[in-house]
């Protein structure tokens, strides 16, 4: 994010992918909950040094920056406040002669990410952190295993494997819904020839 585009955000308002925060000389206490938020969802941006005040933002600056800097970046990396270390992307901006820190949480391969404790599962919901539910949490966990499982190539198999019914439905699905899928083209093509192009190019895994 550069700092033209810092500023345009800041004439808008927050949303899915952009939280600001108050951090004078300390980490607000809820910061982490919108760690654990994007790390969760797909990713975002939280600014130290803007505060919002009613439908506007309004930039105080951090008075500590290498303090809150090192202090946020030492806590995500030791793994030892969130269940998975977090590697951020960090930037500074001096705006109207203050200094403004923002932070990348990208969106975490492991899910759930959580702090102290799994109940402290938060998602992103609309401008605001939310606490997962049991749930969505139980769904995290079952995308994060079946995710792991289905990268694993399926030793012993081929094409001839594939149930005829499944494999159909699923031409049908991508030929409608997702033509732009890698290998749409040849799931067109008639069983006998896709066999051959998919030998030619496919594993098969465990999904």
């Amino acid at each position: 994010m550069t700092k033209g585009e810092l500023i345009e955000r800041l004439q808008d308002i927050e949303w899915e992918d952009f939280e600001v925060k108050s951090a004078k000389n300390e980490l607000p206490k809820n910061i982490w909950e919108s760690v654990s938020a994007f790390a969760n969802c797909s990713g975002g941006w939280i600014v130290f040094g803007v505060v919002q005040k009613g439908k506007k933002f309004e930039v105080e600056g951090v008075a500590s920056g290498e303090k809150i800097e090192s202090d946020f970046l030492n806590t995500l990396r030791s793994g030892n406040k969130m269940n998975h270390q977090i590697l951020p992307i960090s930037k500074k901006y001096s705006v109207d002669g203050k200094l403004v820190l923002a932070f990348y949480i990208s969106s975490s391969p492991f899910k759930p990410v959580w702090y102290t404790s799994i109940t402290n599962t938060f998602i992103r919901s609309g401008s605001g952190d939310r606490r997962a539910t049991e749930m969505e949490i139980n769904a995290m966990l079952r995308d994060q295993a079946f995710g792991m499982k289905s990268d694993e190539p399926a030793s012993g198999t081929a094409f001839d494997d594939i149930d005829s019914g499944s494999f159909d439905t699923f031409r049908r699905h991508i030929r409608i819904f997702n033509e732009n899928y890698p290998y749409a083209e040849m799931l067109i093509m008639t069983r006998s020839v896709a066999r051959l192009e998919f030998m030619r190019e496919v594993h098969l895994n465990s999904a």
